[in-house]
C-alpha cells in the first residue's frame, strides 16, 4: 500500500478499521480506501492532492463555542408528548388509498385535544412519479421537496375555488389491505394533472391572473434555481420513461440530459414549459397544504405542532444527484456493518453528501436541505444523526463487508444545525441509536439537540441487563417505546420480528432464530420486572396491561419528549419496516387500521392517551 495512499485516505477521513458491536476489529482494506477515494473525485496516487488537503482540510474542534438548537425549556414547554406516525399511511374515508396533508391535519387536530403537543411525520420528501415503485420514505429523488402523492385533492379544490375533481377508483384504492403505490399514483397522477389544468385556466389565464396566480408565481420565483432543476428532471424524467416504457436512471438518459446545465436540458425546458411549470405547482400546493397542517395543530393547542423527520441521504440516480452530483459522493453508497438488526449488514443504497464539499462551503448543501424541512415544523428529527460526524460507505459492487467509515466535519455541521435551528425556531432530535464514536454525544448535546431514547435499548448494559428505572432516562432527549424499524409493543412482546426472519430466511440457521426468540422472552421477563418495581404494573400481565404500564413508563421518563406511536395506540401487530429486507416484507405499504378522526375514540388508545395525559400534563 503506497503512502500516497495511506496519506489521503486519512486526510479525506476514511477510518482504518472499525470495531463492531461484538468487540472485534476490522481493518478497512487498500481496495476499500481505493474505490472510496475514487467516489470523492480523488486519484488514490495524486500527491498534489494529498498536498492541497493538508494545506486545507483542517476541521475546527467542536466545543462550547458551537451555538444551540432551541429546546423545549426555551420555548416555554415543559416535559410534553406526542404521537409519531407513517404519513402515507394514515387512513380515512375521503383519502385516495395513501395518506395526505388534510389527514396529517385532522390527526393533528384530533391529538391535540387529547393533550399531544407535537405530532411526528415519516419523511415527506420527493420521490419518483415516473416509478411508484420506489415509495421509500428513506430512499428520496430529493430532500428538498415533497411527495406529491400526498397532496389532499379535494381540500386542493376548496382551497383554489376549483370545481371538485375526483380520484378515480379512491374507494376501491381505501379498501385494498395494503398500499398500492402503482394504482394510487395513476390515479391520482391524473386528477392532479386535471387540477393543474384547472388552476391554469382559472387563475394563470392571460389577462385574468388571480391573487392565487399570482401567490405561486411568486412563490416559483422565489425558489429560485433549486426548483427550476428539480421540476425539470421529473419532466425528462417521465419523457425517457414514456419513450421507453419504464423508467430509467438518468445515468441512461440521452447524454445531452444527463447535466443540468446543457443547452438540450434548458431547450426541453422550453419547449415543455407547461409541464416544468406544471410540476412547480405541485410542489407550491404540497407546501401550501403542509404549512396549513402545521397552522392547524399550532391552532389547536399543539406548542410544537408537527415535527418532522430528515432522511440520510437520497439515491443516486434522483434528482438531487442529477442536479448537483458534485455535492455528494455518488460512486459509493451508504449503510451500516452487520449488527443484530442486519446480520448480514445493510447497503441503504442511497448516496452520502461530500464531507469534502461540505468542509469547503460550510455546509451550504446540508442548510439548504434544513431550512426546506424546518419551514413548516415545531420540530426536526434527523435520522441517523451519526453521520454528522461519520457515516459507513460501501464501494460499488461490495457489499457491507466491504465498507469502511469515513469522518465528516463534525463541527461545522453541528453548526449548521444549530444556526439553522435557532433561525427557524425549530427543536431538533438526533437519532442517535447503534454504534456511537467516541466523542459524539458529548458535542451533539452542547449544541442543544436532543438525544433519541427507545425503551428497548434503555438497560444496564454493564451490568445486570436489566431495564432502566423512567427516571434514569436523559433529560435532553426523546423518549419512545419503538420506532419504524423495530417492533411494535404487541409485536415485541410476540418476537414478531423473529418470525418475519425466520420466515425470509434471513438467519444462518434455525438455532440462531430460537436463540433470539429466547432472547425476547428473557427480555420481556426483565422488562416486565422492571415494570413491577416501578409500581407500574401488578400481577396482571395481559396484553393491556402491559402496554398501557409501558406507556406509563415511558410518561414518567426524565426525558423533554415522550413519542407514543400511533400504531401501539392502534394495537397494531406488525411494524412498518424490517431492517434488511426490501422484498418478502411489505415494507412502507401498511396502513394504520383506524382512520384519522377515529383514533382517540379507540378504547385502547383512549387508555393510552389518559396515560400520558396524566404523566405529562400541558
Amino acid at each position: 500500500m503506497s503512502d500516497i495512499l495511506e496519506e489521503l485516505a486519512s486526510l479525506v477521513g476514511i477510518e482504518p478499521g472499525y470495531w463492531d458491536i461484538a468487540g472485534h476489529w476490522h481493518t478497512t482494506p487498500a481496495e476499500t480506501k481505493r474505490a472510496l477515494l475514487r467516489a470523492l473525485r480523488l486519484d488514490p496516487e495524486d500527491a498534489a492532492a494529498a498536498r492541497r488537503l493538508r494545506e486545507h482540510g483542517s476541521e475546527p474542534p467542536a466545543g462550547s463555542a458551537l451555538p444551540s438548537c432551541p429546546r423545549p425549556g426555551d420555548l416555554g414547554i415543559g416535559r410534553s408528548w406526542g404521537v409519531t406516525c407513517q404519513a402515507y399511511g394514515l387512513r380515512s374515508d375521503r383519502n385516495a388509498g395513501i395518506g395526505d396533508f388534510e389527514d396529517v391535519a385532522v390527526l393533528a387536530e384530533q391529538l391535540a385535544a387529547e393533550g399531544a403537543d407535537f405530532l411526528g411525520l415519516s419523511p415527506l420528501h420527493a420521490l419518483f412519479p415516473e416509478d411508484p415503485a420506489r415509495y421509500s420514505p428513506y430512499a428520496p429523488s430529493s430532500r428538498r421537496w415533497l411527495n406529491e402523492l400526498l397532496i389532499a385533492v379535494d381540500a386542493a379544490c376548496r382551497d383554489l375555488g376549483l370545481t371538485p375533481i375526483e380520484v378515480e377508483g379512491a374507494a376501491e384504492l381505501r379498501a385494498a389491505a395494503l398500499i398500492d403505490y402503482g394504482a394510487v399514483a395513476t390515479a391520482k397522477g391524473a386528477a392532479l394533472e386535471r387540477l393543474w389544468r384547472a388552476f391554469r385556466a382559472t387563475h394563470l389565464a392571460e389577462g385574468a391572473k388571480t391573487a392565487l396566480g399570482r401567490d405561486f408565481r411568486a412563490w416559483q420565483a422565489a425558489q429560485g434555481e433549486d426548483l427550476e432543476r428539480f421540476c425539470r428532471f421529473q419532466v425528462l424524467a417521465g419523457l425517457v420513461a414514456r419513450e421507453r416504457g419504464r423508467p430509467v436512471p438518468f445515468q441512461d438518459w440521452p447524454a445531452v440530459w444527463r447535466r443540468p446545465d446543457h443547452p438540450e436540458v434548458e431547450a426541453v425546458a422550453v419547449r415543455e414549459r407547461v409541464a416544468v411549470d406544471g410540476r412547480a405547482f405541485l410542489q407550491w400546493l404540497a407546501d401550501r397544504q403542509l404549512a396549513g397542517a402545521q397552522a392547524r395543530a399550532r391552532a389547536a393547542g399543539m406548542r410544537i405542532g408537527l415535527y418532522a423527520d430528515l432522511a440520510t441521504g437520497v439515491v443516486p440516480d434522483g434528482a438531487e444527484a442529477w442536479a448537483d452530483p458534485e455535492a455528494l459522493v455518488t460512486g459509493a453508497t451508504m449503510g451500516a456493518p452487520p449488527d443484530p438488526l442486519g446480520p448480514f449488514g445493510q447497503n441503504w443504497n442511497v448516496v452520502a453528501p461530500s464531507p469534502l464539499v461540505l468542509a469547503s462551503t460550510d455546509a451550504a448543501s446540508l442548510r439548504a436541505t434544513l431550512r426546506a424541512t424546518m419551514r413548516h415544523a415545531g420540530a426536526l428529527r434527523i435520522d441517523h444523526a451519526l453521520g454528522l460526524m461519520r457515516l459507513f460507505l460501501i464501494p460499488p459492487g461490495g457489499t457491507a463487508a466491504d465498507g469502511a467509515y469515513v469522518r465528516y466535519p463534525y463541527a461545522r455541521l453541528l453548526r449548521a444545525v444549530a444556526e439553522e435551528a435557532r433561525a427557524s425556531g425549530c427543536i431538533v432530535i438526533g437519532e442517535d441509536l447503534g454504534t456511537v464514536p467516541e466523542g459524539f454525544r458529548e458535542p451533539m448535546l452542547g449544541a442543544g439537540l436532543l438525544g433519541y431514547r427507545v425503551v428497548w435499548f434503555e438497560r444496564d448494559w454493564h451490568g445486570d441487563q436489566s431495564f432502566l428505572p423512567p427516571e434514569r432516562f436523559p433529560a435532553q432527549a426523546m423518549a419512545t417505546v419503538s420506532t419504524h424499524d423495530l417492533p411494535t409493543v404487541r409485536g415485541w412482546f410476540l418476537a414478531q420480528d423473529v418470525l418475519w426472519r425466520e420466515r425470509l430466511g434471513l438467519y444462518r440457521d434455525q438455532e440462531q432464530a430460537e436463540a433470539d426468540r429466547r432472547a425476547r422472552l428473557h427480555e420481556a421477563a426483565l422488562l416486565l420486572e422492571r415494570l413491577r418495581a416501578s409500581g407500574l404494573l401488578g400481577d396482571e400481565a395481559d396484553e393491556e396491561a402491559r402496554t398501557l404500564a409501558l406507556h406509563r413508563h415511558l410518561g414518567r421518563s426524565a426525558s423533554e419528549l415522550a413519542a407514543v406511536q400511533l400504531d401501539d395506540l392502534a394495537g397494531e401487530l406488525e411494524q412498518p419496516n424490517l431492517p434488511g429486507t426490501i422484498a418478502g416484507h411489505p415494507n412502507w405499504r401498511r396502513r394504520c387500521p383506524l382512520a384519522v378522526d377515529a383514533v382517540t375514540g379507540s378504547p385502547l388508545a383512549a387508555r393510552i392517551l389518559t396515560v400520558m395525559r396524566a404523566e405529562r400534563p400541558r
